[in-house]
């Protein structure tokens, strides 16, 4: 409908302007005529005049010329007539080639005004509408009778309205008014923005005298404008705020956009210090890696998954994960590089990778450990028995010494084994580390020997730890073997503890750490120190810079066991030639601790005569332990099983005083075991014997508070100390025995 209006009214338009030429046409002919019937009177008139100055005319000789025959004064009259008549016609002709041309002038303007797609209209000083093009109702919808009635400013947004009477003052001031935007309501009520300008017409004064006001519709341009940065805003925010880095360098990697993501990652401060670095130089850690993306792209001109190592503005080195597209700005061509910051997943993997090397070496060590345990529990206590019975002065005595020296170490390297992969039985106390270094001092300075000096710095206020002593000390002794064989010339071996507080930003920067209250034991060197290559390895088992026969490789990874065991944290900084410092933090106990010296309960005599029920499906061991326990007064009741066991019992008629039980057999493990005899004999006591690691002995209940357990492999003091030790406890201790029959549920484990 509204096309159809539009359409009809541009016929009107034309039609006005048919009429016009028409009435136009109408006046050419009258005026014509008019100047016609003048001509015709003026000369009628000089004729009749004419014919009164010469009344004899008519007597002229026939054969002259009339008009020769008339006097000078009559010719010249007539031609003044002529001649008046002749520019009367001249000007006729004039006014109606100028019509002619105003005519087309006209049409001209109104084609212009009709057909242009901006607004232009005529206004007074006080804004009332002289003149408005036919574009206003095309573009506001009202007609021009319409638009007359009305003041300029009323239609204008009341927000805007000051604004436009502004920019009026300052055209009719200037003479030329500045572009300008505002908002008119539309016709339907909905509001069109539009762009201005202006202009004054003056009179011949020079005093303003009316506006040109010309106005283009740019409301669909503002909508696409608006639009368009809701969508730079947008896709800025979208890069901004992105979990990845994203930049743009040339192919000499200078950098010449870069997001925040990037710019937290890479630790600078604002975008300006990131976009004055050189990727090639300053952000690559190797400058081979540049080189090789960089050909990558220039061949592809695109390459996706490609990992290399970044440095932080801080030095310090990030694994990135880099893609990049070809970015094309004029004549220039960019690398566009998308990255994301790996290095928190490649540590979780190598941490992995060195929890699976763990894992697998602690299946296996702990596979073997009972069997093992079995067997040099065997050899090292009939070396003992042999040595017992042998002179010292005969050569047979030393090649017995040796052969329990190699047991012993056998034994040392299984629970090293067993350290590393963290499935070592640990007795934890409270410990406080200044006293269990200072007691180690004598014994680490002929560890290290003379020409190394052994320096202790210790925090008088330093707080407790919850860990295994022995195996703390353990720790302690590698560390300085390991700082005294860096140190070959001799230097110095520092060993220092302090309270520290482990925060967030630590944990961050240090794989493994957890936030809180520590301990921390410091050993430091001033050897050899080790690259990073080296350090990367150095807590892994069977890793070992010493020579083949020089070492075990066992050493820090048994230091590394022993402290994620104790839920510490070990780290290692070091440089070649600038020494190595170990670091250990060990959780601090929070609440105060009372420390109880309690009075010494060694047996004095490891004799008894007690009847003690041995069951240990190991023979050659049972057979042993057997041993020791007659040769020192004991009756003993072996048994192979718990089967047998409960056989024995059964034609026992006299008193049972101690189980002395394998914790794994075949049929019946030795907590069931235990807890089936009990009932029968209430104020018998047990003693667990196991071979076993930590976590696999733990699932049968024997590493609970109150349980007594002997670890193989053990010597016959160890054995009859243990013995001797429950036996004398006092009797009124029951919470052993509840604790045993407490355990009657039943099953079968065959080990």
């Amino acid at each position: 409908m509204k096309i159809a209006r539009l359409h009809t009214k541009g016929e009107i338009n034309t039609e006005s302007v048919a009429n016009l030429s028409a009435h136009f046409q109408k006046m050419d002919r009258h005026e014509w005529w008019l100047w016609a019937g003048a001509v015709s009177v003026s000369l009628l008139l000089t004729a009749g005049i004419a014919t009164f100055l010469l009344p004899g005319a008519t007597t002229a000789a026939v054969n002259e010329p009339t008009f020769l025959l008339l006097p000078d004064i009559v010719r010249g009259l007539l031609g003044l007539v002529l001649i008046f008549d002749i520019y009367t016609l001249y000007q006729q002709l004039q006014i109606h080639r100028i019509r002619g041309r105003l005519l087309q002038r006209e049409e001209l303007f109104r084609l212009i005004s009709e057909n242009a797609a901006d607004l232009i209209a005529v206004v007074d000083l006080n804004g009332n509408r002289i003149y408005n093009s036919l574009s206003y109702e095309k573009v506001l919808g009202y007609s021009l009778d319409e638009l007359k009635a009305t003041s300029a400013f009323d239609q204008i947004h009341p927000d805007d309205k000051e604004k436009v009477k502004a920019a009026a003052a300052e055209a009719r001031r200037t003479g030329v008014g500045l572009p300008l935007e505002y908002r008119i309501r539309h016709k339907n009520g909905t509001w069109v923005t539009l762009e201005s300008t202006s202009s004054v017409i003056r009179n011949l004064k020079g005093d303003p005298q009316k506006l040109v006001i010309v106005n283009r519709d740019i409301t669909d341009r503002q909508r696409i404008s608006e639009a368009l940065q809701r969508s730079e805003a947008g896709f800025r925010s979208m890069i901004a705020d992105a979990p990845y880095g994203i930049l743009r360098a040339d192919l000499d990697g200078n950098v010449s956009m870069a997001n925040s993501a990037l710019e937290r990652m890479l630790g600078y401060d604002s975008r300006e210090q990131l976009l004055r670095v050189n990727l090639a130089r300053e952000i690559f850690r190797h400058r081979s890696d540049y080189e090789k993306v960089k050909e990558l792209f220039l061949r592809d001109r695109h390459f996706e998954d490609v990992e290399v190592e970044w440095t932080r503005r801080d030095g310090s080195y990030i694994t990135v994960r880099l893609s990049s597209r070809l970015a094309i700005e004029g004549q220039c061509e960019y690398m566009q590089m998308f990255l994301e910051d790996v290095t928190e997943q490649r540590t979780l993997e190598r941490q992995l990778r060195m929890a699976q090397k763990m894992e697998a070496v602690g299946r296996l060590s702990g596979g073997i450990a009972h069997d093992f345990n079995n067997l040099l529990g065997v050899i090292i206590g009939y070396i003992q028995v042999l040595k017992r019975n042998l002179n010292p002065a005969d050569s047979s005595f030393e090649y017995a010494d040796e052969i329990e020296k190699a047991g012993q170490r056998a034994v040392s390297l299984t629970r090293q084994l067993l350290a590393f992969s963290r499935q070592q039985i640990l007795e934890p106390a409270l410990v406080n580390l200044n006293t269990l270094v200072r007691d180690m001092e004598n014994m680490l300075s002929r560890l290290i020997g003379e020409d190394i000096h052994l320096n202790l710095k210790f925090d008088p206020t330093v707080g407790w730890v919850r860990v295994d002593p022995g195996q703390i000390e353990q720790v302690v002794m590698n560390l300085a073997v390991n700082a005294r064989d860096a140190m070959p010339d001799g230097g110095q071996l520092t060993i220092a503890t302090k309270n520290v507080e482990l925060d967030l930003a630590f944990a961050r920067e240090h794989e493994g750490a957890i936030p809180g209250p520590y301990v921390a034991l410091c050993v430091a060197d001033t050897g050899v120190g080790m690259d990073p290559e080296t350090q990367a390895r150095i807590f892994e088992p069977f890793f070992t810079t010493k020579d083949r026969d020089k070492g075990t490789g066992l050493g820090l990874s048994t230091v590394y066991g022993v402290v994620k065991q104790s839920s510490g944290y070990i780290y290692v900084d070091s440089a070649l030639g600038e020494g190595a410092s170990f670091e250990v933090y060990l959780p601090r106990v929070k609440q105060d601790v009372e420390v109880i010296r309690a009075e010494s309960t060694q047996p004095q005599s490891l004799h008894g005569s007690e009847t003690i029920l041995l069951v240990e499906d190991a023979e050659p061991l049972r057979k042993l332990t057997n041993m020791f326990l007659r040769e020192n007064g004991y009756q003993v009741l072996s048994a192979s099983n718990g089967f047998e066991a409960q056989r024995i019992v059964t034609q026992n008629h006299g008193p049972i005083h101690l189980l002395l039980t394998d914790v794994v057999m075949p049929g019946i493990n030795g907590q069931i075991l235990a807890a089936r005899l009990t009932s029968r004999y209430p104020s018998m006591k047990v003693l667990y014997i196991s071979g076993y690691t930590d976590s696999f002995i733990a699932g049968h209940g024997v590493l609970e508070p109150g349980i007594n357990l002997l670890h193989k492999p053990y010597s016959e003091e160890i054995l009859l100390r243990k013995v001797r030790e429950i036996l004398d406890a006092h009797d009124s201790d029951q919470t052993v025995q509840e604790a045993v029959r407490n355990q009657s549920s039943e099953g079968s484990v065959e080990g």
